[in-house]
């Protein structure tokens, strides 16, 4: 169905949503109306912050396995390599983004997206933003099967205003952002083991090249040379004796593996 703003339909709905703005089924409800206009085959609605993420709803026909994910996995880590946390933390604002606007040249040969996008978002992932204050966004995802169109994308920007001003609504109604905060990411408790081995430069490096920055994109965020960020690379691996991307991620992103993380 395609979106034309003198849709009767769209106009009914965007009032029934309204009169859903303080009822536990706001979420799902707002996805439904919208599936009507593009697919989605999974969401989740997510706050951002410096210091972690927290998952305010999600789809209510989630496995055991998405769920562990999500609360075990992207929660507790992996989100660093979230191109849309990425993109948000850089420049924090409201909006409506594309995964195809804001990915890293190589994020399709990242692991991030080999064990966790590709297996759980699928094929493409859209978001609507809603800036909370100095460190706080509002999230709301959307993956799909498909790659979403032209049409589509721009049916889901046409709607924008309206979508982030219920967003922004529902937050009077969302009671419980202080409760089940999550403990220091293992990924920070790795760096932290680390003390002094790698520098401040080069965990900066190795946080770009995880999450699928090129060494010339690299360098261009941290005001380098590309030949200095390879330097820097080169250094990475040899500090840390490893020998890909892949015993990277392992080592700071898959907990579990403790003797990996201690060496």
């Amino acid at each position: 169905m395609s979106l034309d703003l003198h849709n009767l339909a769209w106009h009914r709905s965007a009032g029934a949503l309204i009169m859903q703005l303080n009822r536990p089924a706001f979420w799902s409800s707002l996805v439904r109306v919208l599936k009507e206009y593009v697919p989605i085959d999974n969401w989740v609605v997510l706050v951002f912050s410096d210091q972690h993420v927290q998952v305010i709803s999600m789809t209510e026909v989630a496995d055991a396995d998405e769920v562990d994910a999500l609360t075990e996995r992207y929660v507790k880590g992996l989100y660093l390599l979230d191109p849309f946390y990425i993109a948000n933390r850089e420049n924090p604002q409201s909006g409506f983004f594309h995964l195809s606007d804001i990915a890293p040249e190589h994020f399709l040969t990242t692991e991030y997206y080999h064990q966790y996008f590709a297996q759980y978002i699928y094929a493409d992932e859209v978001q609507y933003n809603v800036q909370l204050d100095a460190d706080r966004t509002l999230c709301i995802s959307f993956g799909s099967n498909t790659r979403y169109g032209p049409e589509q994308i721009t049916t889901l920007d046409i709607i924008k205003p309206w979508v982030l001003a219920l967003m922004h609504q529902r937050m009077c109604f969302e009671t419980d952002l202080e409760k089940n905060l999550v403990e220091v990411p293992p990924w920070s408790e790795a760096i932290t083991q680390l003390g002094n081995q790698i520098t401040a430069r080069e965990k900066d490096v190795l946080k770009l090249l995880l999450s699928g920055f090129s060494n010339k994109e690299i360098a261009g965020k941290l005001n380098l040379s590309t030949e200095t960020i390879k330097v820097h690379r080169r250094n990475l691996y040899n500090k840390l004796n490893i020998k890909s991307q892949s015993e990277l991620f392992t080592r700071f992103f898959l907990p579990r593996q403790e003797t990996l993380v201690e060496h």
